[in-house]
């Protein structure tokens, strides 16, 4: 605890420890038992802050030294066990001198010179009966005032002794012994007979009858009610208050998570931390102490909507936990809801946070229960109408009849509002009109949308009566002019302003009239309304600022009417300020085919691809419409690059399609229901985020996608959606001084690049965690362009850095023309095999874009460093890999050595043993014959901290194998050619050497070694030991193998195989004893330890440990490979030999001295 008496307990055991006066105590107060006089009587100053609990517990351990707060020493005494009483024998409580201890019969310790202990302390058996007076009785205020405790506690005041927190506790004992003793329990004697037969029968009839489903009437449900706070909590919340209105609001807030530690269930103790926590700026710690407070009063819904608020508030400010604090709030808006099923705010707040997180299933549901509630709740109903819509988008044929119900709730709305007239709280204004209207439309219902529309507008213009309109076929009643409304027979000019008619009709909605009458084929009608939205009489910022959607929406009309060259009127105007969706280009793209403008129609397909961020069924038309236009043109290759990646994108989606159908159907299962919501795991400083109101925001009834939930941390493989890498599109119909200009602009901005990349390698400092932001743009902009040019690749390289396989099998696309194209463009292209190599011109062989081609490499190998230092480490690999298929890199050995050595360090750095046994296996082959490649693949199996599944496996023990037969051929038959690895054709190639290779046998043996094949590594070793007997290396691991393999159940004579291995052991340690290096002898003294405690020899093994301990090494800090220091290796193994041994402190200091970081 933090301060002295941080609980009633320490508090007695504080006085059962304070020194007293020996005149206090009084020698007439001795029980029945014999007293014995105590020599390790426990003894403290009286300024000790505190006393650990064990003071008051009997021990039966020897005597020992307890520190107290303020770094004395308080020495335990040797007691026996505390044992309670039988219900025959009560105990009394007996009083002596401080210095002695009362034995009872059977062995019980109780330590004198202390005062009555608590009846909520004591064990039932030592309680006062009930019949007995009380100790604060009258009769017995005099014995009390009289108590060694009084006594002592009075000597100590007078000497200045005392500890300021002692009144204060004393206090706290006397008021908690009053309210144990107002309420005693009272003493029931056994019931026997007819009696005991009575009352259980009594007992029978007051048990509850079973109703219900399931249960029994009656019973009480909900939570329990709270506990009164103890003495010591309502001291450290007092405590904290005092300390708070002082200024010390961190010592505040430990007083009251002392308390919280003490009993969590304290409501004012969470109240208290919150407010403390808002003080003190921590708006996470304080939304959850909030939260938890309202645990404790779940009933009460105004706390559980103020903690929703709050988590809602605090969405914007940690934008990165977003997900979090509305997971929170949504469990605080339910158990609102828990609470009272018809709160109407929380229902509301619940229902947006549904829809923002993605469950439209469950908002749909909650709108659903208010719209039912309240039928003029208009709120509710624009939530219906919207989650009516995207589940009828899904697809699925149970939400097929969403819209309707969301209909039939408007219906409902207006006719309650035409009767009873409109309410302020729920005001009913043209945004319902407009969805009302939009939902009648969308269920394919346009002619009753018109008719709702004009109705419903007369309605509000304050005209109802006038349903003679009804009748007419046209718009003439929302003419701007009075010539048509003349004609109506029922018309009376002057009767409403002249506002209600024409010019009072919002521009919204005269634009789905418009939409609507295009619709049903009325079109002179539609082109009457259509010339309000004239594109012509707007400025660009006009068009930018108010009018985009009407546009878009007018030309949308005319397009799917065939009106392609009036629907370029309103789609060109959008052009400019970027203001066309991806769809939305695609159609401009094709009305400006229908025109014959195929460099503007180029334009808007290749802005379409480029804007385009989700993939959707628009981005794959604009490829297929621009192939169809480029196999036109003879560009059969651009044509069949656009083609396949349509088909790509398209199986993408699919399966995106049936991974989010199958996600929703979790998260609808999730989200059912008001109970199902569990609470989200929040830690005492929590981090979340949320947004929304209780009353939802307006939101237009445009459908979108449903946003699944988060899925885990690695997904897996799918198809690609993204094409990788970011391809520069060439654009065929463009004019020649437009590509000119193009490529001038494009090349000063690469030019500008490069400087950044010169300037960045210039102002790198050597001490750089990583690189920087610049460098990360401009490099991977340059690599891209790098590898967007074709001509440093073949045809089927060029493909597969795009993602493209053409050999794979496709699925069945929904839009068949796309295979068939592709199938087309295959035969007609007949491009070069993969092993075809194009020449390259002497313009293009020194340099690109006026850079040595030395210099690209550079860039491609540091971009994948750093790539793989900021964790992105398939990204490193297919730089990489870009860089060794490029045409210009794979003629120079030099730089294919570079790539792939830099192609290890990137999987290094990701910990991917399989990408660095690659790049080794790489390095033996290209340099078969030499040792080097050996000592790199041994040292990068060695680097990588991963399980050395990959150094033993099948296939490169066939590789390690085969060099070796290889060899011992060369070296008998007098030379023999490389058969060539497992995955290729034979090379051809010779072995040169006509000596073995000693590290080859030593690398496949260890392979061996590793496999648990300790006869056959022995063979290889023992071979190795041949050619270099005193090579400790090789000492070390014939003896280790005889060693294993004699620990085998399948040794035949185990005691020749460990002399056999400690024998070369031992060689191994006499070669590194003559070495002046420290850590080369540590390493011999560590190794033999480490096998004589493998077998079992442990006093051997530990007099070996002692002197690695001993013989540390100067620069004992941390190299490439490891510690060089094997202090801590030693001094743990050391200490599980003394722990073994019983020697506990030995065990203790070596842990002190040597495992204490």
């Amino acid at each position: 605890m933090n301060h002295p008496f941080s609980s009633t307990f320490d508090a007695l055991q504080a006085h059962f420890t304070q020194k007293q006066d020996p005149s206090s105590a009084q020698p007439g107060n001795e029980a029945k038992g014999q007293a014995h006089s105590h020599k390790g009587d426990a003894r403290t100053d009286n300024s000790s802050a505190s006393v650990p609990s064990e003071a008051l517990l009997p021990q039966q351990s020897r005597s020992s030294s307890i520190p107290t707060s303020n770094g004395t020493a308080i020495q335990r005494s040797t007691l026996s066990s505390f044992q309670p009483h039988s219900a025959s024998e009560p105990p009394t409580m007996l009083q002596t001198s401080s210095s002695s201890v009362v034995m009872r019969p059977e062995g019980q310790a109780i330590p004198q010179g202390t005062p009555e202990i608590p009846r909520n302390l004591l064990h039932p058996s030592m309680r006062t009966p009930p019949n007995e007076a009380p100790p604060h009785s009258p009769n017995q205020v005099a014995s009390l005032e009289n108590s060694p405790f009084n006594a002592s506690r009075q000597m100590m005041i007078a000497e200045g002794e005392v500890n300021p927190m002692d009144t204060t506790s004393d206090a706290l004992l006397e008021r908690q012994n009053d309210l144990s003793l107002e309420n005693p329990l009272p003493k029931i004697s056994a019931v026997r007979g007819l009696s005991r037969k009575y009352l259980r029968d009594e007992d029978k009839s007051r048990r509850p009858v079973r109703g219900g489903r399931g249960g029994r009437a009656g019973r009480k449900r909900g939570p329990r009610k709270a506990a009164e706070p103890t003495g010591d909590i309502k001291y450290r919340l007092n405590m904290a208050s005092n300390a708070y209105m002082d200024g010390n609001l961190d010592e505040a807030i430990e007083f009251v998570e002392d308390a919280i530690r003490i009993n969590a269930e304290t409501y004012r103790a969470w109240v208290l931390l919150a407010s403390f926590l808002q003080e003190k700026g921590d708006k996470k710690g304080h939304f959850t102490a909030r939260v938890y407070a309202a645990h404790l009063q779940p009933k009460v819904i105004d706390g559980w909507l103020q903690c929703a608020e709050i988590g809602i508030g605090l969405r914007d400010e940690f934008p990165e936990e977003a997900d979090e604090f509305l997971e929170q709030s949504v469990f605080c808006y339910s158990s609102a809801l828990r609470a009272d099923t018809n709160h109407r705010p929380a229902r509301h707040g619940r229902a947006a946070l549904y829809f923002e997180m993605g469950r439209v299933r469950p908002a749909a549901k909650d709108y659903a229960f208010l719209a039912e509630r309240c039928i003029f709740d208009v709120y509710a109903l624009r939530g219906l109408a919207e989650m009516s819509v995207l589940l009828a988008d899904t697809g699925k044929s149970q939400f097929e009849g969403r819209p309707g119900e969301a209909i039939e709730a408007y219906r409902r709305c207006i006719a309650y509002f035409r009767k009873n007239g409109f309410d302020s709280r729920y005001p009913f204004d043209w945004q319902d009109v407009k969805i009302f209207v939009e939902l009648l439309a969308y269920v394919g219902r346009v002619k009753e949308a018109i008719h709702e529309l004009r109705s419903l507008s007369r309605w509000l213009l304050a005209r109802p009566d006038e349903v003679f309109w009804d009748n007419q076929d046209d718009d003439r009643e929302w003419d701007v002019g009075n010539i048509r409304r003349t004609s109506v027979a029922d018309y009376r000019d002057g009767k409403h302003p002249a506002s209600s008619y024409g010019s009072g009709l919002p521009l919204e909605l005269r634009t789905k009239l418009a939409v609507y009458r295009l619709k049903i084929g009325q079109e002179d009608e539609a082109m009457r309304h259509i010339e309000f939205v004239d594109p012509d009489s707007f400025n660009t910022s006009e068009i930018a600022s108010e009018y985009p959607p009407l546009l878009l929406e007018i030309a949308s009309a005319l397009y799917e009417a065939g009106h392609l060259s009036m629907a370029l009127r309103y789609y060109e105007p959008l052009r400019a300020p970027d203001l066309l969706d991806t769809e939305s280009l695609v159609r401009t793209g094709r009305c400006y085919l229908n025109m014959g403008d195929k460099r503007l129609a180029e334009e808007c397909f290749t802005a379409a691809i480029d804007t385009d961020e989700s993939n959707s069924e628009a981005c794959i038309d604009a490829r297929y419409e621009l192939a169809k236009m480029y196999e036109a043109a003879r560009e059969e290759r651009e044509a069949y690059i656009l083609v396949n990646e349509a088909i790509r994108l398209q199986e993408a989606r699919e399966q995106a399609r049936e991974e989010e159908e199958s996600l929703v159907e979790d998260n609808e299962e999730d989200g059912e229901g008001d109970d199902v919501v569990a609470p989200p795991a929040i830690s005492l400083r929590p981090e979340a985020r949320a947004d929304t109101e209780a009353k939802p925001k307006r939101r237009p009834l445009k459908p979108k996608a449903e946003k699944p939930k988060p899925k885990p941390k690695e997904p897996k493989p799918k198809a690609e959606a993204r094409l990788q890498p970011a391809r520069r599109r060439r654009k065929v119909f463009a004019r020649t001084e437009e590509l000119q200009m193009e490529d001038k602009k494009r090349a000063c901005e690469l030019a500008e690049a490069w400087q950044v990349i010169r300037g960045c390698r210039a102002q790198s400092e050597a001490g750089a965690r990583g690189p920087s932001k610049a460098f990360m743009t401009v490099a991977q902009e340059l690599v891209d362009d790098f590898r967007s040019y074709k001509e440093f690749y073949s045809w089927d390289r060029y493909l597969a850095h795009l993602g493209i396989n053409q050999a794979r099998e496709r699925v069945v696309a929904r839009n068949p023309n796309l295979l068939a194209m592709a199938e087309r463009l295959s035969h007609n292209l007949n491009p070069e095999g993969s092993s075809t190599e194009r020449p390259v011109t002497e313009q293009v062989a020194i340099s690109y874009r006026g850079v040595p081609f030395d210099e690209w490499l550079d860039l491609f190998l540091e971009y994948a460093i750093s790539l793989a230092q900021i964790g992105k480490f398939q990204d490193a690999y297919k730089v990489c890999e870009s860089a060794r298929d490029a045409m210009i890199f794979s003629k120079s050995k030099e730089n294919l050595f570079l790539i792939h050595v830099t192609w290890a360090a990137c999987a290094l750095r990701g910990r991917d043993e399989e990408t660095c046994i690659a790049s080794a296996r790489w390095l033996m082959r290209e340099y078969q014959y030499d040792t080097d490649p050996f000592r790199v693949f041994s040292a990068l199996s060695r680097l990588c901290p991963s399980p050395a599944s990959w150094y033993a496996s099948g296939p490169v023990q066939k590789y390690m194998l085969r060099q070796i037969k290889l060899m011992d051929r060369a070296i008998t038959a007098g030379g023999t050619e490389d058969s060539g690895d497992e995955e290729g054709a034979p090379s051809g190639r010779v072995y040169p050497s006509k000596e073995l290779d000693i590290t080859l046998l030593m690398l496949y043996g260890h392979v061996l070694f590793i496999s648990n094949s300790f006869t056959y590594s022995l063979n290889y070793f023992l071979r190795a030991y041949s050619l270099d007997p005193s090579n400790s290396m090789v000492i070390l691991s014939v003896g280790h193998c005889y060693v294993h393999y004699a620990l085998k159940r399948q040794s035949e004579n185990r005691q020749y195989l460990l002399v056999q291995g400690f024998l070369f052991l031992h060689q191994y340690y006499d070669i590194k004893q003559t070495s002046p290096n420290a850590a080369q002898r540590q390493e011999a003294h560590y190794n033999l330890a480490r096998s004589y405690h493998a077998v079992g020899i442990p006093h051997i093994a530990a007099e070996y440990y002692r002197r690695t301990l001993q013989d540390v090494p100067e620069d004992s800090g941390n190299g490439i490979m490891g510690r060089n220091d094997l202090t801590q290796e030693a001094a743990y193994n050391l200490q599980q030999i003394c722990w073994a041994g019983g020697d506990i402190d030995a065990v203790k200091a070596i842990s002190e001295r040597y495992l204490v970081l």
